[in-house]
């Protein structure tokens, strides 16, 4: 007998409005549908189909659904979406259609890991420094944004307990439990996640700074997908803590010019550029600090270019 579906699943934000944009056709009151594609949740959720695949890959993760075949895991995790309340259907039966498997195909290509190589290796100037009448308004702003700061904070915690816990044989009990990684995989694992975001970097060169933006955002979001989806290492680590706060930042500054670039000389912009500075900041030192790489020194690069795009 299938087991029950899951009740208790805990979502960012991101993740709920992925997986209702994923069960749209059938929330819609179709009795018989497919789930939507990549590009369509894209495109519902203002993000790039890199970033929607490495959050749907967390969403396989949390739902227990990860191993199976593709093709099978976007119908399952809509089925599972339905029956545990998280989405609403119709009334009466309905039928999940299968998609097509290429839909879950998130190997990069290899003119993608091409892009990523050039990417990591172009030296990137240093955006400067935000004008010192910036400091209260960013702390304004840090304090509406500081609900994903305040949740790694709470995560850090957890994962401080479950160490000491892990440590004296309390989980060392089941045979079921995932087994931590070394920091040494991990950060080969991190490392390689964020060459994989990278592939997707845009050039903006100049251009439309809300289609930058929304560029940068899509990057920022395919490497906070894929870091959600990996089990940490059993040792807490400040610069990890670092790491993540930073692009939880630079992904709610990102998406806030995306929405309405600030204008020249105005306070708003004053605070995204200050904001983005100090996000480029954390994820650098975190990449330093726990030696992720130059992969991921590359992506505190591109939050360093994308507070340049911010300024009018």
């Amino acid at each position: 007998m299938a087991a029950d579906p899951p009740t208790d699943v805990l979502l960012t934000d991101t993740q709920a409005r992925i997986l209702a944009a994923l069960c749209r056709p059938i929330s819609e009151g179709n009795h018989f549908a497919t789930p939507a594609t990549n590009q369509e949740i894209a495109d519902a959720v203002f993000l790039s189909v890199d970033a929607v695949k490495g959050h749907l890959r967390t969403l396989y993760r949390k739902f227990g659904i990860e191993d199976l075949p593709q093709g099978e895991r976007r119908a399952r995790l809509v089925e599972l979406a339905v029956a545990g309340g998280y989405v609403e259907a119709p009334a009466g039966e309905v039928e999940i259609a299968p998609g097509a498997a290429d839909e879950d195909d998130d190997t990069p290509s290899p003119a993608e890991l091409a892009a990523a190589e050039d990417l990591r290796v172009r030296p990137t100037p240093e955006p400067g420094m935000p004008p010192p009448s910036a400091a209260s308004a960013d702390a304004e702003r840090d304090w509406r944004h500081s609900r994903a700061a305040w949740i790694s904070v709470g995560l850090l915690v957890l994962v401080i307990i479950g160490a000491s816990l892990a440590t004296s044989g309390i989980f060392n009990q089941g045979s079921n439990a995932q087994t931590a990684p070394t920091p040494a995989a991990f950060r080969k694992e991190v490392a390689g996640d964020c060459r994989e975001a990278l592939a997707g970097a845009p050039e903006t060169a100049g251009g439309d700074r809300a289609a930058n933006a929304q560029a940068y955002l899509g990057v920022i979001e395919a490497v906070r997908g894929r870091y959600e989806s990996l089990v940490p290492p059993n040792v807490p680590d400040i610069a990890l803590e670092r790491f993540s706060t930073g692009l939880a930042k630079a992904a709610n500054f990102n998406g806030d010019v995306a929405k309405a670039p600030p204008a020249g000389g105005a306070a708003l912009e004053a605070e995204a550029v200050a904001g983005l500075t100090a996000a480029a900041g954390q994820v650098r030192a975190g990449a330093r600090g726990y030696g992720l790489g130059p992969e991921c020194l590359a992506i505190g690069n591109l939050i360093a270019r994308s507070a340049q795009n911010a300024a009018a």
